[in-house]
């Protein structure tokens, strides 16, 4: 019997087809040594071929107890746990790095592309359905004034949503005063800006929530604090 239907023998017993060259390569590197050992004795490299055959057994049995060894169901189930898991923790990591960037996102405070300073606010409001901070006012050369906010969902409440309905802005005489707004929606609640001109009348604005709370901003005291 040569080498190559000795592996042949062998290689037909182990049903765990995933592991056949690996197999093949472990006996065969095993074939080599035994053949160089054998040839170090003085036999050619046809008879050390056929003694180390010789001395390495029944193929059958041989490859009977490599089967055990290389179960085909533990084999299945680790291929498939590899298949399954891989894509899982891949996965997993994406979601990991959202719910971080999303994260760190809450945590800092907005700001808007201007060369204006950014006058810390620093109000907190606490809404039935969120925690709210308004965090910035801009006064922008060109007679517009930004104010830029985050917003928390509670946890008992269902929706990430409302992000541009939490609170509008009037005037002193209790007008309604026009905003350009930005919100943009995050996993833990949304953070944004509402864009408006200088009121003519008064300095002062309101800012109102939705649930009504009502909280009075002196635009012209930040305007004299800035400079």
């Amino acid at each position: 019997m040569t080498k190559e239907e000795y592996l042949h023998q062998v290689l037909k017993q182990i049903h765990y087809i995933f592991d056949h060259n690996k197999i093949e390569e472990e006996l065969n590197q095993h074939f080599e040594d035994s053949i160089q050992d054998l040839m170090e004795d003085g036999l050619s490299r046809e008879e050390a071929e056929q003694q180390a055959v010789k001395h390495m057994g029944d193929p059958v049995e041989a490859g009977k107890l490599l089967n055990q060894e290389h179960n085909p169901l533990l084999g299945y189930l680790c291929m498939i746990s590899t298949v399954i898991l891989v894509p899982l923790g891949i996965f997993v990591s994406i979601i990991a790095v959202i719910f971080l960037t999303t994260f760190i996102t809450q945590l800092t405070p907005t700001t808007i592309d201007t060369n204006a300073e950014a006058i810390s606010l620093d109000i907190d409001v606490d809404l039935s359905t969120h925690k709210v901070k308004i965090d910035n006012l801009y006064l922008l050369e060109n007679g517009e004034c930004t104010l830029t906010y985050r917003s928390w969902t509670k946890f008992h409440y269902s929706r990430a949503g409302r992000s541009s309905d939490l609170f509008y802005l009037e005037d002193y005489n209790g007008n309604v005063i026009p905003c350009g707004s930005f919100s943009s929606q995050t996993v833990f609640g949304s953070y944004g800006s509402r864009n408006f001109s200088y009121p003519q009348d008064s300095s002062y604005i309101y800012v109102i929530t939705f649930d009504g709370q009502k909280i009075e901003l002196n635009l012209e005291e930040y305007y004299y604090e800035e400079n």
